[in-house]
């Protein structure tokens, strides 16, 4: 056999061998975005139990079960191996906890204003009523002074 028929072989063997691998790659990439996917909906699925125990006053409980309802499809949609379904319904998820944690954050500022609301209604009343004794003891003094000459 001659250096340019050997040569030439070699060439196909080497030109068969990269196409068996670059074929096999979509595989294995598919395999490892559908790992990813998956990742990310676990996460997910554990940042809903974060999300409710951070909402004390339960105002987000409608958006809670969209966000687990969202997962749900989400599963359901990478059991099917649609990864684009699959992302488009996470990104969906983000976004939903993202409103949830939002809410939950108005809903606690919005206690607090409450309360600090009551306390500056309690202390002006407080204030009037000492303000009101002290004219009182003002009159009474000056009652006793003149009963007093």
């Amino acid at each position: 056999m001659t250096r340019i028929a050997r040569l030439g072989r070699f060439l196909l063997a080497l030109a068969c061998a990269a196409s068996l691998s670059l074929a096999a790659r979509p595989a294995l990439a598919g395999k490892a975005e559908a790992n990813d996917l998956r990742r990310q909906i676990d996460s997910q699925r554990s940042a809903v139990a974060d999300l409710e125990r951070l909402d004390e006053t339960r105002k987000t409980a409608g958006e809670t079960a969209l966000l687990r309802s969202w997962l749900d499809e989400a599963d359901a949609q990478h059991a099917k191996e649609k990864w684009d379904e699959v992302r488009t319904v996470l990104d969906r998820c983000v976004a939903q906890s993202e409103l949830i944690r939002q809410k939950t954050i108005a809903s606690k500022l919005g206690a607090q204003a409450d309360e600090r609301e009551r306390a500056a209604k309690a202390s002006k009343e407080k204030l009037d009523r000492t303000k009101r004794e002290l004219a009182d003891a003002q009159v009474n003094k000056k009652a006793l002074e003149m009963n007093a000459k």
